[in-house]
């Protein structure tokens, strides 16, 4: 990854996790070990997935002139949920 981290207001393996926490945060049981065991899978296939919504993130982040002050909110929990566990859902269904 070439973008500085200190930039931005979480590091790569910060989103990673919270992205994570997030998809599985309302799942419980043996759902809840269905769920990682896909999300497992979906990651061995695909292992740049979650670097690449970091890298969008960012770039939304940096970007108020296309998308207004709510550019500095990419970061927050309604967003990541809006956007990469959203897109994360869709990709494990």
């Amino acid at each position: 990854m070439v973008l500085n981290e200190k930039d931005y207001p979480m590091t790569y393996k910060e989103f990673e996790q919270r992205v994570i926490d997030l998809f599985l945060e309302n799942y419980e049981g043996k759902t809840l070990e269905i769920m990682m065991g896909r999300l497992d899978g979906v990651l061995d296939e695909s292992p740049n997935f979650i670097e690449q919504l970091y890298g969008y993130n960012c770039f939304i982040y940096e970007s108020p002139h296309i998308y207004g002050e709510n550019c500095k909110k990419s970061f927050e929990d309604d967003f990541l949920r809006q956007t990469p566990v959203a897109q994360l859902r869709l990709l494990i269904g």
